[in-house]
């Protein structure tokens, strides 16, 4: 009852019953008889209980916050149901790899260390996230030796090397020597690969140890790092009631760690007692060079170290304050290996939250990222100026970390308090140069659009599950705009190789950057109406791979660019297939279109059938002639679409649900060589729709002569059967059908 009495101090008393009251604990307890003993009714929830609420009208009914996320239960504790669909998740470290698609690995608050997929068919759902760890999760990374092992951490640096397949765990923490005592080891241990040697990994405690055999030996290869101050290392001792040392009380400690990716002799370490050090030969000698920091406080956080990309002597640090009560942003550069520095962060600067991590860019040394407490910021010039990232509704909430994805471009996001965010190819923020920013409009570099493979995946939830959403399906398609577009046209569309117009683009008029995207797929075919939904049709053909022309009109300005169009790298099946497979989508989107023409022929003819009879006496014998004309046209149409409601189940099939569902089959649902059935069958159904329309042909050139003659006695207009001519030019007109 008074396990950690500062983090767990509440006791809630039912509204209804005096004596039972709920004491929130690691285990959630509650007594039935005003405290004279207490039981355990965590049942499966997660565990470190904070808060609960009863409802005043039902008091059974309970809602409590845990560590593992919120839980409900309807029978006073005894079973619990969890609140699935909150993205509230707090991750600390993020990391990815080089699968296609790739994965996202991220240690969570007290709940272990994940992987999941970076896209899914069908949506991003709890159920792909694979926990591979323990405890506080922090630090986690793939083996750059072996994909079938990561590297993962928990608090207090426990770190394990763990089989992604069989989730076998070895622990390999680095131990103490002879007499040594406890070595320090922070709450969140850094973890770090070697961007130069594939296996060597680093880890720290208040000694850097590195290990090059997947953690079977481990060599220090600095001495004490830390200030070693020994008041801050007195976590044992109680303040009167009871001793904490779960290891988050753990100081002077090595934070933060950086291995040049251009020289491995340069490593960088910060601590998280105000140190800040530097080795240029591999760990033999080191230098602390915090005192060469000008405007830093004393004994600053080491929050992150970034060692450039670009030169063994440039390295970047953020500075963590809040714990002395001290919110601002502190991030400085270096490009003479710490001895001199520049701040990054000025007095002036809009930048608000204290600094968790910083990131340089891969490819342009003039684009930072910082995370902060209140979100992302972006500058573009190295730190003169800086913007608040709100791209997607990215809230101001706590980014603890970064990973810029080598291969995808993407900018992935390790949120406290809203899970992994992903920026989906940060390459045009890379080409937003000063000469950019004063242009008039232009496009952006345009990573290839690669078709990703149509598949299925998920499955339904209901509301009680979160669903992360994939990136488009689409080509994506950015563009700059020095000033909203106010005057005149502002079109976007798209050519093929051979200059023909391929698609149109709904296009933003806002200043900055837009991002659009086009389908990359051909008009959907014209299906001709019927009881039912041709969902099958619903979507054209997609173009092949190629380069594609975009054309954006802006008033009586053209900016263009190329867009490359490039196959799934999955795929197994050749250029050849997939021309295969268009040839056939084309073919069938055509037949579509045949068929369509031949029920408004049909319907055009009934109309106007049942418009003459309408127009006659009653008993007439010519309306009864036109009348019973106009069934039998009815009865054609009825061989190609149905006409009855309730689609494959309870209502009809005929040709035009035949041809959608073969449609459907070949040009949406797999891009490899068709089948030859499925060649075959589009052959029989236009044999079978030639069928029909030789009939009504046939009955036309058998039966509208003397209905007409009979008319023109009546003196009322003839009945004309619609040309293709008429129906294309009223198709283009926009009253084809859809």
């Amino acid at each position: 009852m008074i396990w950690r009495p500062f983090y767990f101090a509440n006791l809630i008393v039912d509204p209804k019953n005096e004596n039972r009251l709920y004491k929130p604990d690691l285990n959630l307890v509650v007594s039935n008889d005003g405290g004279s003993s207490f039981s355990n009714i965590s049942g499966g929830a997660h565990g470190d209980f904070h808060d609960v609420w009863i409802d005043p009208q039902s008091p059974d009914h309970l809602i409590t916050g845990d560590d593992g996320g919120v839980w409900y239960s309807y029978d006073a504790g005894n079973k619990w149901w969890k609140g699935d669909n909150l993205p509230i998740s707090q991750f600390y470290h993020v990391s990815v790899d080089m699968d296609r698609p790739y994965h996202v690995y991220g240690g969570l608050q007290d709940n272990s260390a994940w992987v999941g997929e970076s896209q899914y068919p069908g949506g991003i759902t709890n159920s792909r996230w694979e926990n591979m760890y323990n405890g506080d999760g922090f630090w986690i990374f793939v083996d750059p030796l072996d994909a079938d092992y990561i590297y993962a951490e928990y608090q207090g640096g426990e770190i394990g090397r763990v089989n992604r397949k069989t989730h076998e765990t070895r622990n390999i923490k680095p131990l103490p020597g002879y007499k040594e005592g406890k070595l320090r080891f922070n709450w969140n241990t850094p973890i770090h690969l070697s961007p130069t040697r594939k296996g060597t990994i680093y880890l720290g405690s208040q000694f850097l140890f590195r290990s090059r055999d997947f953690g079977q030996t481990w060599e220090r290869v600095s001495p004490d790092l830390t200030t070693n101050d020994p008041a801050k290392q007195q976590q044992e001792q109680s303040g009167g009631v009871t001793v904490d040392n779960s290891s988050a009380e753990m100081h002077t400690t090595i934070y933060a760690i950086a291995e040049s990716p251009k020289n491995p002799a340069v490593i960088w370490a910060g601590t998280d007692d105000g140190n800040l050090q530097v080795t240029r030969d591999g760990g033999k000698t080191w230098t602390n060079v915090v005192a060469n920091v000008r405007g830093l406080p004393a004994n600053a956080w080491v929050s992150s170290i970034e060692a450039g990309h670009f030169d063994e002597g440039t390295v970047y640090a953020s500075f963590d304050l809040h714990t002395f009560g001290d919110m601002r942003s502190y991030a400085y550069k270096s490009t003479d290996f710490g001895k001199t520095w520049s701040p990054l962060v000025g007095a002036e600067s809009p930048v608000r939250g204290y600094a968790h991590v910083i990131k340089e860019d891969l490819v342009n040394r003039d684009l930072l990222f910082l995370g902060t407490e209140l979100g992302l910021w972006v500058t573009l010039d190295g730190g003169k100026q800086w913007a608040h990232y709100k791209g997607g509704d990215l809230p101001a909430v706590a980014v603890r970390d970064l990973a810029i994805h080598p291969r995808d471009d993407d900018l992935v996001i390790a949120t406290h308090g809203r899970g992994i965010w992903i920026i989906d190819d940060i390459r045009p923020l890379r080409a937003l140069t000063p000469a950019m920013l004063t242009a008039t409009a232009a496009f952006l570099q345009v990573k290839p659009a690669v078709q990703r493979m149509p598949a299925f995946g998920g499955w339904a939830n209901g509301d009680a599950t979160f669903v992360g959403p994939n990136p488009p399906d689409e080509a994506v398609i950015t563009y700059y705009q020095r000033r909203r577009h106010i005057f005149g046209d502002l079109k976007i569309e798209v050519f093929d190789q051979a200059g023909k117009l391929v698609g149109t683009v709904p296009s933003g008029k806002r200043r900055g950057l837009s991002r659009v995207t086009w389908s990359m797929r051909l008009k959907a075919p014209t299906v001709p109406p019927a009881a039912s939904a041709s969902f099958g049709a619903a979507f054209g053909p997609r173009v092949l791979p190629g380069t594609y022309t975009v054309r954006m009109s802006k008033d009586k300005d053209v900016f263009t660019t190329r867009l490359q169009v490039v196959a799934d790298p999955r795929a197994r099946y050749p250029l050849a297939d997939r021309q295969a497979q268009f040839a056939l989508a084309l073919k069938l989107s055509g037949l579509l279109g045949d068929m369509t023409f031949a029920v408004e022929r049909m319907n055009g003819v009934r109309q106007a059938l049942d418009d003459r009879a309408a127009k006659l006496p009653s008993g007439d014998s010519l309306a009864a002639r036109l009348n019973a004309a106009s069934s039998a046209v009815d009865l054609l149409r009825k061989k190609i679409v149905a006409t009855k409601e309730g689609g494959m189940i309870t209502g009809e099939e005929r040709l035009r649900e035949n041809l959608a569902d073969l449609y459907g089959n070949v040009a949406v649902f797999y891009e490899g060589r068709p089948t030859q059935t499925q060649v075959e069958r589009g052959d029989a159904i236009a044999r079978e729709l030639a069928d029909v329309v030789r009939d009504f042909d046939a009955w036309t050139g058998r039966e509208l002569p003397g209905l007409n003659a009979a008319l023109a006695a009546k003196r009322l207009e003839s009945i004309r059967v619609l040309s293709r001519e008429q129906w294309e030019a009223k198709a283009a007109a926009g009253g084809g059908p859809n």
